[in-house]
């Protein structure tokens, strides 16, 4: 499904080279903002959404599995786990 991950060199933008189509790109902020752990949806069920800082990086990129990644952030927040599958998901709703 995935055949690389690249973060830009500014740290603000992660780049997907996809096996099955082209690559897509998508900023440290729409990525926070998806979060799926416990804390990041409670606050977007509790609040509809939850601000992100302006110059949000990425600051790591750890693999799970053969299934997805962890990124970490500017912000600490350090406990989101991106399935490839949700990457591709999130690619086709928000890539610009």
């Amino acid at each position: 499904m995935l055949d690389s991950l690249q973060v830009s060199e500014d740290l603000t933008r992660l780049t997907m080279c996809w096996l099955d189509g082209p690559s897509s790109e998508l900023s440290a902020q729409i990525l926070r903002q998806e979060a799926r752990d416990a804390a990041s949806v409670r606050a977007r069920h509790d609040h509809g959404h939850f601000a992100v800082a302006a110059d949000l990086q990425i600051t790591a990129l750890e693999p799970v599995g053969g299934f997805g990644v962890n990124i970490h952030f500017s912000d600490g927040h350090d406990r989101g786990i991106y399935p490839f599958v949700y990457l591709k998901e999130l690619s086709e709703r928000f890539d610009n």
